[in-house]
């Protein structure tokens, strides 16, 4: 008898233990119900003023109505398969982080670890150290730190400026790897990749069709560099049939720093993208440093984008 009540108390704290684990996790899984995507990212260098923005109101509506997800561009691979945190100041820590997420489950968006690999540049080697020598590693580290952080996917943002397409089934191989990972029951985390809208960088345009699969939404980073009515390659059109039967997953790059760029204002092209109907944007950075993106019909027409109206 002695036994059996002493082990009562016991048995109670690891049932509410494990209760409140489930309501932490279960928190960050109650999102806004979303068409098309709307993404943006924190970068290291400027969180201070990414959080104002995330907070400010464009004539009623601002970063909360519009977004569905959010990446915090703060870690780094290591050469050895492992992960750290990139940021540049003191701005860049577990509270940071934290509040950031808080933000982002009060407003039902989806906030992602974003991953990449610039040191002095674009540093090729340093991304293969993960995706391709230390894959399982690495894969381990991205999901133990989401876990640890309650965070609610990955970001890859691995880029190489040049020729790599030797490493393109290497690099298939570990997204779908990653995004078995971060789907398995009971996880409901999200991957998304970021790549280039042409062919001459890494990864790009031309890898599409075996990475769209295995992601939940695909950045395509032409920004300042390709447009509504821009030429050939560069059009949002071009970029959206190179995307095919996966158009819905596609996220149009845009540049928030920007007030006009291949000869149309910003709102010309954001009114391209939601007549299209069918792609989503990702906008960089967090910042919009441009006045054009601060006025109220821009907001109103992400909200319409991710409603899919």
């Amino acid at each position: 008898m002695t036994n059996a009540c002493g082990a009562l108390p016991t048995i109670l704290v690891l049932v509410s233990i494990f209760a409140n684990m489930a309501l932490a996790r279960g928190a960050t899984n109650t999102f806004r119900e979303w068409k098309r995507p709307v993404m943006t990212w924190v970068p290291a260098y400027a969180v201070a003023q990414c959080k104002a923005r995330l907070t400010e109101s464009f004539g009623g509506r601002g970063m909360k109505d519009a977004l569905t997800h959010l990446g915090l561009q703060f870690w780094k691979p290591t050469k050895n398969g492992g992960l750290v945190i990139a940021g540049r100041t003191n701005e860049v820590n577990d509270a940071a982080i934290t509040e950031l997420r808080d933000w982002a489950r009060t407003n039902g968006v989806r906030v992602l670890l974003c991953v990449y690999n610039h040191v002095q540049s674009w540093d090729w080697t340093l991304a293969r150290a993960g995706f391709a020598e230390h894959p399982d590693k690495f894969i381990d580290a991205l999901s133990t730190e989401v876990d640890r952080l309650q965070l609610d996917g990955v970001d890859v943002d691995l880029e190489g400026n040049g020729s790599f397409d030797a490493d393109k089934e290497t690099f298939v191989a570990f997204i779908r790897q990653l995004s078995a990972r971060l789907h398995q029951k009971g996880r409901q985390q999200h991957l998304t990749v970021d790549t280039f809208s042409c062919e001459w960088h890494a990864p790009n345009q031309t890898w599409w069709k075996d990475l769209l699969p295995h992601v939940d939404a695909l950045t395509t980073m032409g920004y300042e560099q390709i447009g509504a009515n821009a030429p050939e390659w560069r059009s949002y059109a071009f970029q959206k049939a190179a995307a095919d039967e996966h158009a819905s997953k596609l996220m149009i790059g845009l540049p928030s720093g920007r007030n006009d760029w291949r000869g149309n204002g910003v709102m010309e092209h954001l009114q391209w993208l939601r007549n299209d109907g069918q792609v989503g944007v990702a906008f960089w950075d967090a910042q919009v440093r441009a006045e054009a993106w601060r006025k109220p019909e821009v907001w109103q027409v992400l909200v319409k984008i991710r409603e899919g109206k």
